[in-house]
């Protein structure tokens, strides 16, 4: 039993020893420190995002609402400085046949090598599997798909006020994966 104790104690002592590398003396202060701006997110503009999505109807792939979706999201990434670029494709669904669809890239400093990636889907589902009073309809996506978006297109606000060091690319996905219970994209 005295063999256990003395072999934590050991553990405890060694795990509470400071790493000489990564300690900074309490003589040793930087001399200077540049304060670093952190632009504002505004959640109600992201929301606004969502609240103008959800105005379209249901996005599903091939649909009036997912064109003028497109459109709008293209144009609005565009009056952020985006260079944007539209990635237009055929999809072969089992629910819903084929569908024209397309992913919307927008990418800020595209000529930047070091490059942070985000992205979301802008379509809706062709049903609400999960939704038991409307499991039949399609869903408005405000919260699947458009609090996404939302989030991105204030993202590219925000970037478009405040220019940074990297490249970073907003990728909307125009047509996505199944749901619980069928595929249709």
């Amino acid at each position: 039993m005295k063999h256990i104790y003395f072999f934590l104690f050991i553990v405890l002592v060694t795990s509470c020893k400071q790493d000489p590398v990564t300690t900074v003396p309490a003589d040793d202060k930087p001399t200077h420190v540049t304060p670093v701006k952190v632009p504002v997110f505004s959640r109600d503009t992201a929301y606004a995002m969502v609240e103008r999505q959800v105005a379209f109807g249901p996005r599903v792939p091939g649909t009036d609402a997912h064109k003028a979706m497109r459109q709008w999201l293209v144009k609005k990434l565009k009056s952020y400085g985006a260079n944007v670029t539209e990635q237009s494709f055929n999809a072969s669904t089992a629910t819903i046949g084929e569908v024209r669809a397309a992913n919307v890239i927008a990418a800020f400093n595209p000529t930047y090598a070091r490059r942070v990636v985000l992205a979301a889907h802008w379509d809706t589902r062709f049903a609400a599997d999960e939704d038991k009073t409307g499991a039949d309809k399609p869903s408005d996506g405000a919260d699947d798909g458009g609090s996404g978006v939302g989030i991105l297109l204030e993202i590219a606000r925000v970037l478009k006020e405040n220019p940074i060091s990297i490249g970073v690319d907003l990728v909307f996905f125009g047509c996505r994966g199944p749901g619980i219970f069928r595929w249709w994209c």
